[in-house]
């Protein structure tokens, strides 16, 4: 029987019937969501998941399963990628055993990030293959599908969502899952997994050979195809190609033809040429980035094929945010004047096709904290400077002097300082930042003698994502026991000397003390300010 799935939960559902056994990932909208279906689906399949400290540590745990025999995902969003780019770039010169798919969340339009960030980019430089699903029930075949391509090629495969796509539902009769992972034993093989200055060269040079058997899969894979016989052609990619449908309409091939690609990298070079042939004119639709179009040129300036090509480049087609149906309409418009388009897409309806933003930051209480601190440095007759983490600073993003990725707030404030600085800098820590990259920071700012104050916001969970609990709550992912860690304890085997908690909602005077002595002492402070989650 068919039922109504969005993105997150046919991502989820193919990962099981791909034979997935172990998941990782950092929360971070949009892949976020596909993990909370895992995590519901869990008791009924006992694949092992957690939720690790940070994306790096998520990729590290997932390439040391797949290496011990256990198909493994990682979930992760556009900037958690950025952090992910050391091991990766030596994950792909190490043939796999297990098959391993990173589920990459894209967020154009900056809706839940600090960045308008296209990835794909990225991916080339990592040379690792690239797709992207057009609809739910092409994520469903695409998911359960890349573990075992993985294998085949021996090489890691990411698949690409927008947060647009994750909200799409489709109607699909989700197959009856048989699941039964494999599981392979460990290849004992020397410098298999050691990639070393000796080997790095020839294991580059196997790199190419595997994605150019790649390419050749992607020539005749279900996901590309050519649809029309129009001189005047369309190229689109993943949920760009939905959109595109519903501005076009059901008769949308009688003017364009349509070359449609799953496959980001490798292209698949024949196809495209083949398209190109036939086209006089073509445009391509894709958000952000003009990475197909620009590589679309490529290839058609390889194999001398004269259609002109329109885009980003062109100003056909913006270069910044999400890609809107009205966007779509406009840019066809202008490529086709001749067309006339019977939907209804335009600018004031926007606000009709913007994701849905669930807020978890209803009873943020940062503004308190600011003020406290800001009422004890007048006290003082100080001027305090703050640093941020992402996440649930940007409530008070407008009192913050800077703020850039996880765990930057405690390394700016130090280079505030060695500025030569006047003024008292104070970075805000998040309770899952702390955990994720604030650690080192806090231990070289120790060892270089900075003088600054730490405030560790611990508000019982990354709550921008969704509650999910942090090492300090003492549950996992599953909500089973496990050992909490103590923020002051840590804080202080990194080498900071004066630490005091106290709760948000104690008397007056006592914040007021602890903040007294935290801006006086002539070193690295940090108060541990504890916000009773209220959700």
């Amino acid at each position: 029987m068919k039922e109504h799935i969005n993105g997150d939960m046919a991502m989820a559902h193919g990962a099981i019937a791909g034979g997935v056994n172990v998941i990782t990932g950092y929360p971070g909208s949009p892949s976020s969501g596909t993990m909370d279906h895992l995590i519901k689906l869990q008791s009924a399949y006992n694949y092992k998941l957690e939720w690790s400290v940070n994306e790096k540590v998520a990729a590290e745990v997932a390439i040391g399963a797949s290496i011990g025999g256990r198909r493994s995902l990682i979930c992760v969003k556009s900037v958690g990628m950025n952090l992910m780019i050391d091991p990766l770039m030596a994950l792909n010169l190490t043939p796999l055993n297990a098959g391993l798919v990173i589920l990459l969340g894209d967020d154009p339009g900056g809706y839940g990030s600090q960045n308008d960030q296209d990835t794909r980019p990225i991916v080339q430089t990592l040379e690792i293959p690239l797709l992207e699903p057009a609809s739910p029930e092409e994520g469903y075949q695409m998911m359960s599908e890349a573990f075992g391509l993985s294998e085949k090629y021996k090489i890691p495969v990411i698949i690409r969502e927008t947060r647009a796509f994750s909200q799409s539902v489709s109607s699909y009769e989700v197959p009856p899952i048989d699941y039964n992972p494999p599981e392979y034993d460990i290849p004992l093989e020397p410098y298999r997994f050691v990639p070393v200055p000796a080997n790095v060269v020839q294991k580059h040079k196997v790199l190419h050979q595997q994605l150019d058997e790649f390419k050749n899969w992607t020539e005749h894979c279900q996901y590309n195809q050519i649809i029309g016989n129009s001189k005047k052609g369309i190229i689109t990619s993943g949920f760009a190609h939905t959109k595109l449908k519903d501005v076009l309409g059901p008769d949308g091939t009688d003017n364009f033809s349509i070359l449609k690609l799953g496959s980001l990298y490798p292209l698949p070079e024949h196809l495209t040429v083949k398209f190109l042939n036939t086209c006089d004119e073509i445009l391509v639709i894709e958000e952000t980035l003009p990475f197909i179009e620009n590589a679309i040129k490529v290839i058609a300036y390889d194999h001398r094929c004269k259609a002109k090509i329109h885009g980003k480049q062109s100003l056909h087609v913006p270069s910044e945010g999400e890609l809107f149906r009205w966007h779509i309409s406009e840019a066809i418009k202008q490529f086709n004047p001749e067309v006339e388009l019977r939907s209804q897409f335009t600018a004031e309806k926007q606000p009709l096709e913007v994701p849905s933003l669930k807020s978890n930051c209803e009873h943020c209480r940062y503004e308190e904290v600011l003020e406290m601190l800001d009422k004890s440095a007048s006290n003082l007759d100080l001027e305090p400077i703050y640093t941020g983490d992402p996440g649930c600073l940007f409530k008070v993003g407008d009192r913050l002097l800077a703020k850039y990725s996880i765990g930057s707030a405690v390394a700016l404030a130090s280079g505030l300082k060695k500025s030569g600085n006047d003024r008292p800098v104070v970075s805000l820590i998040g309770d899952s930042g702390f955990f994720h990259t604030t650690i080192p920071a806090i231990i070289n700012a120790s060892y270089n003698r900075s003088k600054l104050l730490m405030v560790l916001l611990d508000n019982e969970g990354a709550i921008t994502s969704g509650f999910q609990p942090t090492p300090a709550m003492g549950v996992d992912v599953l909500g089973k026991t496990k050992p909490a860690l103590d923020f002051t304890e840590i804080s202080k085997a990194c080498g900071v000397r004066l630490i005091q908690n106290l709760n948000i909602d104690d008397p007056e005077a006592h914040k007021m003390d602890a903040c007294t002595k935290a801006f006086q002492y002539d070193g690295l402070s940090m108060l541990i300010v504890k916000i009773p989650n209220q959700a």
